[in-house]
C-alpha cells in the first residue's frame, strides 16, 4: 500500500468515527439547542473533516463542510438558534457528508454528488 492510501485508510477512519459522533450529538443538540459545549464539539468535527479533506484535495466535501462550519459557528456564537428548519439542513449536509466518504472510500475521489442546494441551504441560515 502506498503513502498515498495509507493517509486515505487513516482519513477514511477517522472521518466515519467522526460522523458517527456527529449522529449522535445532533440528537441530542435537537433536545437541547443552546447546549454551547455540544455545539462547539460538533463545530470541532465539522472542522477537523474539513481541515483532513483539504489537504487531501477532496474540495467537494471541503466545500461542504465548510459552510456547514458556517453555521455551527454562527450558533455557537449566539448568532442563530438552531431550529427544526436549520437542524434539518444540517442533517442534510451530513447524510451528503456520508455519501462523499463513501464515494472517497469506493473510488479515492469525491466527485460524482452534487452539494450545491445543499450549500445554497447552508447559504441561507
Amino acid at each position: 500500500m502506498d503513502e498515498f492510501q495509507e493517509i486515505l485508510q487513516d482519513f477514511l477512519i477517522e472521518s466515519f468515527e467522526l460522523v458517527e459522533k456527529l449522529d449522535e450529538d445532533l440528537v441530542e443538540l435537537e433536545h437541547t439547542p443552546e447546549d454551547l459545549e455540544l455545539l462547539n464539539s460538533i463545530f470541532r468535527v465539522a472542522h477537523t473533516v474539513k481541515g483532513s479533506s483539504s489537504f487531501l484535495n477532496f474540495d467537494v466535501l471541503t466545500h461542504l463542510t465548510h459552510h456547514m462550519e458556517d453555521v455551527l459557528n454562527k450558533a455557537r456564537h449566539g448568532d442563530l438558534i438552531i431550529t427544526p428548519d436549520i437542524m434539518d439542513v444540517i442533517l442534510e449536509s451530513i447524510d451528503l457528508m456520508k455519501a462523499l466518504l463513501n464515494t472517497i472510500r469506493d473510488t479515492s475521489a469525491d466527485g460524482g454528488i452534487d452539494v450545491a442546494a445543499c450549500v445554497s441551504k447552508l447559504d441561507k441560515v
